[in-house]
């Protein structure tokens, strides 16, 4: 329902005082336009008033009263379920309202002239703007039957349309000399630009923006080094050489400052779960630098990893954590390492997009340029220049893995102190320590509960026992039977507990129920005692002896003899120095809570010494070992 002006105030007395109406910057007008402007303010005031009589005010400002009547129309006039426009509608020639044609069209007969004639043709010709705008969308678009669409083709199929239709010859756009050719012509122009015009998302999203706050976005992602290395083998005193395959390198970098937060190395060309979990245990950890031993190799003074400069940098409480879609980054353990313990977000994007983690795609392409310099693995093409040679292929490379090693270590520690231009002429690392300094970053807890321990994981079994078996009760984890005088009770007999293990080393097993009583620990039989191994190490065990490829006494010796037989294999050449490595570490196993009087089981870890002992032997590269060959 329309209101006249005077309904209006009724309705709405407050819009009596001209204060409550919203100022309009007569700075921002045209010259020309605010000395009227003013005159009109005041007539409305005067009106508004009520003090003297429309005539009276017309009088006073030299102008005729239904000028005023015309303001006050403008001002507070206007349907009811709209706000009047009040101050806007004082601006000298300001248009309120959209144009719109009231009359009917012209005629021969009666001439009412073309005043909005071709948007009230669109209204009413049935099918008319949906024919014009598919014509100029297959044009715009181009698409296959669309043509390149010009004024003039584009009015004769606007007139043909109509004739087709019926449309009588002596209504408009037939009563003008040019019918409609001009507003067919600006209504082409203005479409063709609506269309090409990018669309707004429908969904907006907030990791797109750029921050510049430190730890406000990791990006995390993994690469094949396109480089093979080799290792030295002591066996029966005599040196061997072996080829080993191909390393992938973990890295996590912070969007905001481009530094480097934390990098590890899988001796694997498949990424697991458990190293994207190296990954975040190593960003909240002190970095130390190892000790360099290939010649010409040093850290630049000052460089470092950011969880070496202060306790606050290995407590930082991310905001968006960016992955791919890989199979490792979605699993479970990872989720809830990000969303539960660091209570971050994860964002994986949409997939085969690597644009929005730009960022760390950047700092591979940085490292892939000095790796390049060894002769490539495989090359664009199998005659490519770079690609290593066929009788080179052959032999174990010049350059060890160790040696590999610590050139990226190098390369990626350095690369925080490498000033940018887009940092304001500072280095990532500078970046990192002004910001911690001056800037109010949130940070994690110190309470011991937020400790993240990644690689800790519990499961739920049930004790066994079989009937008149003097045996004591066994949990069965992973194929194997683990005994201890924490479940040697009758009532715990087929009852279901909780296990909390490591994955890195699983020899020991802590027993909880479901209410949360710690029992104790049972450990595994002593065939499996031998050296720690992890979770993945067990499974792939359990895979051979399934197969009958080895035997069950003294798997984990006979799964590394397996691997040493299958040595100049460069695949079972890197897993066997995995395993080699994974069998000499002793696995530091915290308790994930502090269990009430947990039991104090001290057990010795057990190492290869011989292998122990080869690798101490292995000689390191220089420049006096690479000969010519022939």
């Amino acid at each position: 329902m329309a209101l006249t002006w005077r309904e209006r105030l009724i309705q709405e007395p407050e819009l009596a005082d001209i204060r409550r109406w919203p100022l309009v910057d007569t700075q921002r007008l045209a010259p020309c336009h605010r000395k009227a402007y003013q005159r009109n303010l005041s007539i409305v005031a005067q009106a508004l008033d009520g003090t003297i009589n429309l005539s009276a005010i017309a009088a006073a400002n030299g102008v005729s009263p239904s000028l005023v009547t015309k303001l006050m129309t403008r001002c507070l006039a206007g349907p009811a379920e709209e706000p009047p426009q009040l101050s806007r509608a004082l601006i000298p020639h300001k248009r309120l309202q959209k144009s719109q044609r009231q009359s009917p069209l012209s005629r021969l007969t009666a001439c009412r002239g073309s005043r909005c004639s071709f948007t009230h043709l669109l209204q009413t010709v049935p099918g008319l703007q949906h024919y014009l705008d598919k014509m100029i969308r297959a044009s715009v678009k181009r698409a296959a039957y669309g043509q390149n669409l010009k004024p003039a083709p584009f009015h004769a199929a606007f007139i043909r349309y109509l004739e087709e239709r019926g449309w009588p010859r002596d209504t408009y756009p037939f009563t003008e000399t040019s019918r409609g050719y001009e507003s067919l012509r600006q209504y082409l122009n203005r479409k063709c630009t609506e269309i090409s015009l990018p669309k707004s998302p429908s969904r907006v999203i907030l990791t797109s923006r750029a921050s510049n706050r430190i730890f406000s976005q990791i990006q995390i992602d993994e690469q094949t080094v396109d480089c093979n290395g080799s290792v030295v083998l002591i066996l029966n005193e005599q040196l061997e050489s072996l080829r080993l395959s191909r390393i992938t390198l973990l890295q996590a970098r912070d969007a905001g400052t481009g530094c480097t937060l934390a990098f590890t190395i899988a001796l694997t060309k498949k990424v697991r779960a458990d190293d994207i979990l190296t990954l975040f245990e190593l960003m909240t950890q002190p970095w130390e630098p190892p000790t360099l031993k290939t010649p010409g190799l040093a850290y630049e003074p000052g460089a470092c990893l950011p969880s070496s400069l202060h306790a606050d940098f290995r407590r930082p409480a991310f905001g968006i954590v960016r992955m791919d879609n890989a199979l490792e980054h979605l699993a479970h353990s990872v989720r809830d390492i990000v969303c539960r313990r660091l209570h971050a977000t994860l964002n994986y994007g949409p997939p085969a997009q690597p644009k929005g983690r730009n960022v760390i795609e950047q700092a591979f392409d940085l490292l892939n340029h000095p790796v390049h310099r060894f002769a490539s693995t495989t090359g664009s093409h199998v005659q490519d220049s770079i690609r290593e040679d066929r009788k080179n292929r052959r032999k174990p490379p010049v350059l060890s893995l160790q040696s590999l090693e610590e050139v990226i270590s190098v390369i990626l520690v350095n690369n925080n102190l490498r000033v940018l231009a887009n940092m304001g002429a500072k280095s990532p690392l500078g970046q990192a320590r002004y910001q911690m300094a001056n800037h109010l970053l949130p940070l994690r807890p110190t309470l011991p509960d937020t400790a993240l321990r990644p690689y800790w994981s519990s499961r739920r079994v049930i004790i066994r026992k079989v009937k008149n078996d003097p045996h004591a009760p066994h949990i069965n984890f992973e194929k194997v039977q683990y005994q201890g005088e924490a479940i040697n009770r009758a009532d715990l007999i087929n009852r279901e507990v909780n296990v909390e293990f490591d994955r890195r080393d699983i020899r020991v097993l802590r027993v909880t129920t479901l209410d949360g009583e710690y029992l104790g620990e049972v450990i595994a039989p002593k065939t499996w005692q031998r050296f720690p191994h992890s979770l993945t190490t067990r499974k792939y065990i359990n895979e051979l002896i399934r197969k009958e490829t080895i035997e069950r006494q003294d798997p984990l010796g006979k799964y590394f003899d397996y691997l040493l037989d299958r040595r100049h294999n460069p695949k079972d050449a890197m897993e066997m120095l995995r395993v080699g490595r994974e069998f000499g570490a002793t696995a530091a196993i915290s308790p994930p809570d502090p269990a009430p009087q947990p039991e104090d089981r001290s057990r010795q870890e057990l190492s290869n010494t011989e292998l122990e002992k080869a690798l101490k032997e292995i000689p390191d590269w220089n420049p006096d070992m690479v000969r010519k060959r022939k």
